[in-house]
Parts: structure tokens; sequence; C-alpha cells
């Protein structure tokens, strides 16, 4: 069976698109700059460039950002820097390394309440920590389809995500039918069906659980 390729979303389609045509613009410039005796440019397509590169930047990987940073505290215009600045977030983004803020704060909150799970399980409260894990893989399957752009009812179910992510490519089918056993587990804990499970049943769902935050929210 052959791999399924995962889609370029629509967005990822657009940001890609805003770059170049922002980095276009910054070769215009810099052209503009080569070509004049007396080494200036327009001004206004300058702070045009430039505001537009801080928008796009703040929205990619916050205003605290190393590329925002830089943007903003430029002391000369610099279409030159702009364009080598828009030129290494664009490789960052390609290869992965621009974070979503968004989904930065939210890896730090599921990792707080997943050590809470892991207390309540070295104490031997395996119903409650099951229930914590589950509603933590809950929400990340939901900050995840709005990573993917997947709409995400509030009825929705777990596994009704679930199938969506799975559908657009999010995961693989091993880690789609992992997460139907796993959850299955914190399904018994929030309906009383404590039996149908053993504390290392529920070990196994939280090692899983970090692993899938830390491969899919980053």
């Amino acid at each position: 069976m052959s791999k399924a390729t995962p889609k370029l979303s629509k967005d990822r389609e657009e940001i890609l698109l805003k770059f170049k045509e922002l980095i276009d613009k910054a070769g215009v410039l810099c052209d503009e700059f080569n070509r004049s005796e007396d080494q200036v440019i327009s001004s206004d397509l300058y702070f045009e460039l430039r505001v537009s590169g801080i928008n796009l930047l703040t929205r990619l990987a916050s205003e605290d950002s190393i590329y925002v940073q830089e943007l903003k505290g430029m002391q000369r215009l610099s279409a030159f820097v702009i364009k080598g600045v828009l030129e290494a977030a664009r490789a960052d983004y390609l290869q992965g390394f621009m974070t979503d803020h968004k989904l930065l704060i939210s890896a730090e909150v599921f990792s707080d309440l997943l050590v809470q799970a892991e207390v309540l399980l070295d104490h031997d409260y395996k119903d409650a920590a099951a229930v914590i894990i589950r509603a933590v893989l809950e929400d990340g399957i939901r900050r995840l389809c709005e990573a993917h752009k997947i709409e995400a009812g509030k009825r929705d179910t777990l596994q009704q995500l679930n199938e969506k992510l799975y559908k657009e490519h999010a995961y693989t089918a091993l880690v789609h039918k992992e997460i139907i056993a796993k959850a299955e587990i914190g399904n018994c804990a929030a309906h009383g069906r404590f039996d149908q499970y053993k504390k290392d049943d529920v070990a196994a769902f939280l090692e899983f659980v970090l692993r899938f935050l830390g491969q899919h929210l980053k």
C-alpha cells in the first residue's frame, strides 16, 4: 500500500505566496537602490513592504519572534535587510522550524495537566488520571484540527475528530487506530467502568498521549 502524502493546506499555500510576493517586492526595491545614483528608494513602497512583513511574521511566529524584532529594530531604510529576514523566515517555515505560537502555549498547558495525571497515577489514582489524560487528548485533537483548518464542532466526539484528521492525512493509520484504542480507557473511566482497565493501561495511555502531543503539537 502506498504511503499517503499529506495535503498542502490552502492556508499554507497562501502563506508561501505571500512570502514570494513580499520577497519579490523587496527585490524590486533592492534593484531600484542599485540603479539609483544617489542610492535612494521609494519610501512609500519601503514602509508598505516593512509593515506587510511585520504583519505576516507576527501572524506566523508571534510579535516577540526574532524575525519581527529584527524588522522593528531597523535603524535605517534597507530593503536588503527586509529581503534577508523574509528569506530566512520562509526557509524556517518550510523546514518546520517556525512554531505556531498558540500551539506552543497549548503544549505548555497540556504538559502541566499530564504531570498532574502522572502524580495521580503514581499514587494509584488510576481513574482520575485516566479522565485527565483523555481530556488532554481530546483538547489536543481539537487544537490539531484547528491547525489543519478542519472544522471541529462543539458536539463532535473525540473519535469523530480523529476520523476527520485521519481523512486529511494529519497522521498515519497506525496512529488513528491507537487513538481509538487508547481513548477507550478514558471513556471507561469517565463512565465509571473502572474494572475494565488496569493501572498499567493508564500508564500506557499517558505515554501515548505524551508522544502524540510531542510529535503533532509543535
